[in-house]
């Protein structure tokens, strides 16, 4: 992982905490379940409880490489961001795994692009800057009997030094 995917993976963290979908995915939660996170990376904790969301980082590359002043080098690069969110019936709530999955895909939608009424949240980085998260689909696929998983998926474009 490089320096700049690793500060995507704090900004995004970061984002996420900053907005209520903890609570949101917690609510559905079962009573006494204990300790878990909501958001993962790339797997979920054994017994996790449902709903809850894990990402993934898939693939990043370089668009543009420039020098301002010869001194530095900079890159834009575009790095392929997944969210997973994966859901269960909840007892006492008449709606589908599916339909819990895509509220809650929605929610992130909102958070991080892809919502046609509400904007995106800026990512911030230690090193270099965001320019934009583009948002590519989503799309839900049935996982079991009872579960199902909904899938966001994101381009965000960042600029950043490689070389002082």
């Amino acid at each position: 992982m490089s320096v700049a995917s690793a500060d995507v993976h704090k900004a995004v963290t970061a984002v996420w905490n900053a907005s209520t979908l903890d609570a949101l995915f917690q609510a559905l939660w079962a009573s006494g379940v204990g300790e878990y996170t909501v958001l993962n990376d790339q797997e979920a904790a054994p017994n996790q409880p449902f709903p809850y969301c894990v990402y993934e980082l898939t693939l990043s590359s370089t668009t543009d490489r420039m020098s301002g002043d010869g001194s530095t080098i900079r890159e834009v690069r575009n790095i392929a961001w997944n969210f997973h969110v994966h859901a269960r019936q909840v007892d006492g709530d008449a709606r589908t795994a599916k339909e819990i999955a895509a509220y809650l895909a929605e929610e992130i939608m909102k958070v991080f692009g892809g919502h046609p009424t509400v904007a995106a949240t800026d990512l911030s980085l230690d090193s270099g800057g965001f320019l934009i998260s583009e948002y590519q689909s989503d799309f839900g696929i049935r996982t079991g009997d009872q579960t199902h998983r909904w899938d966001i998926q994101y381009i965000f474009k960042i600029d950043v030094p490689i070389a002082v």
